[in-house]
């Protein structure tokens, strides 16, 4: 049975425990869970440094499983504190709610996967149980890819990542490509424009060329469009200057038939292709492939059900539009995912981030249901 006192107080341990990232503070996170989950019996193994550790807990006495639970200790920075109405690391509990930043985004989680380790390990399960929590997810998922590099986890075959979707289960993620595009002129005296080359100008010319029509994709419903945003633009140094120098960072959000590779190339071939090649240039800056679980898989079948037999619903399966750790513990570990958490994704890296308490308790049971139905398969030989 779900010990909510333990879950919430668990939960309100790490909200008021400074994880933000950057600068990176997961060292007291990952302290705070490793003694919690020793305190039932739980065997620990720590990757990569120790300021910056990435934890993997197991039931049994070895790492090997065929599920792991899992989810990050850091959170995005809180922002002004005069913006928020609860403090952000107070974890106040206020109307069926646990507030304070990282309680959905994704410490709430968290705890409910250690509550369902430990009523999982009460159980005598002969299967054991892993669970993953890592650092750095919201900047680029080192931890996750020194876990991948370590092969601790090369023999599972399933995983839940616990981001929140309010319980819905989520397939894969769109993949995505963070670029740069940079455009030299030539500078002027503003009053006579015609002497120079507008660098700004030409950085807005080749950003209509490159965001003014889709890159070809495969459709697939669950993953919906595509997406491009241009999100930073820096240019110029005076207004009575013709600026020299622009640069602009677009975000592209990749679906199935997407790679960043393929589609930084369609984006340089469009700059040549319009005669600008001489003076923009488009560079790399971040980029991974869209993950996709085929909806027949087992993880996919096990944890719909949980979820049907815990909430009485099951949305349509969808893809997350955003950026989770199985976008490397699929592709580079070979771990099959779907995404399935308690908390909003509309309330992550905002102020009054918030969750609720009821779903919170709900998701320890979709995730027991699913972790035993596995267990059961595994004996049974399947």
């Amino acid at each position: 049975m779900v010990d909510e006192s333990r879950v919430l107080s668990l939960l309100r341990t790490l909200v008021s425990t400074n994880s933000e990232n950057p600068p990176g503070r997961e060292a007291e996170v990952a302290d705070i869970l490793r003694e919690h989950m020793a305190d039932y019996g739980m065997t620990c193994w720590s990757v990569g440094p120790r300021e910056r550790p990435s934890l993997i807990f197991s039931t049994g006495d070895e790492v090997s499983g065929p599920l792991v639970l899992h989810g990050h200790m850091d959170t995005v920075p809180a922002g002004p504190t005069d913006q928020w109405g609860h403090d952000p690391f107070s974890g106040e509990v206020v109307g069926g709610r646990v507030y304070g930043r990282g309680a959905c985004d994704m410490k709430g989680p968290l705890s409910a996967l250690a509550e369902a380790m430990v009523i999982y390990a009460s159980e005598g399960h002969g299967v054991p149980l892993l669970m993953l929590a890592t650092s750095d997810e919201e900047s680029g998922c080192s931890g996750a890819e020194a876990v991948v590099a370590s092969g601790l986890l090369s023999g599972v075959r399933y995983g839940i990542c616990a981001e929140p979707t309010g319980l819905a289960v989520l397939l894969g993620e769109k993949g995505m490509l963070w670029s740069r595009v940079v455009a030299s002129g030539k500078a002027a005296h503003a009053s006579r424009p015609e002497d120079g080359v507008n660098a700004i100008g030409l950085c807005m010319e080749a950003l209509r060329v490159l965001t003014g029509e889709q890159y070809p994709y495969e459709p697939v419903p669950s993953f919906g469009l595509p997406t491009v945003s241009i999100g930073l633009i820096r240019g110029g140094v005076k207004v009575n200057v013709v600026p020299d120098q622009c640069e602009a960072y677009i975000d592209m959000r990749l679906v199935p038939g997407q790679s960043a590779e393929s589609v930084l190339r369609m984006m340089r071939e469009r700059i040549a292709d319009a005669g600008f090649s001489d003076r923009v240039r488009v560079e790399y800056v971040h980029g991974k492939r869209a993950v996709q679980t085929p909806p027949d898989t087992e993880i996919v079948r096990v944890t719909t059900e949980a979820v049907r037999s815990v909430t009485g619903e099951c949305p349509p399966l969808q893809a997350a539009p955003y950026g989770t750790d199985c976008s490397v513990l699929q592709p580079k570990g070979g771990i099959l995912n779907v995404i399935c958490g308690p908390g909003s994704i509309e309330q992550a890296h905002r102020p009054d981030e918030y969750i609720s308490i009821r779903q919170l308790m709900q998701s320890v049971d979709v995730y027991l249901r699913a972790a035993r139905a596995i267990a059961a398969s595994v004996q049974s030989g399947h």
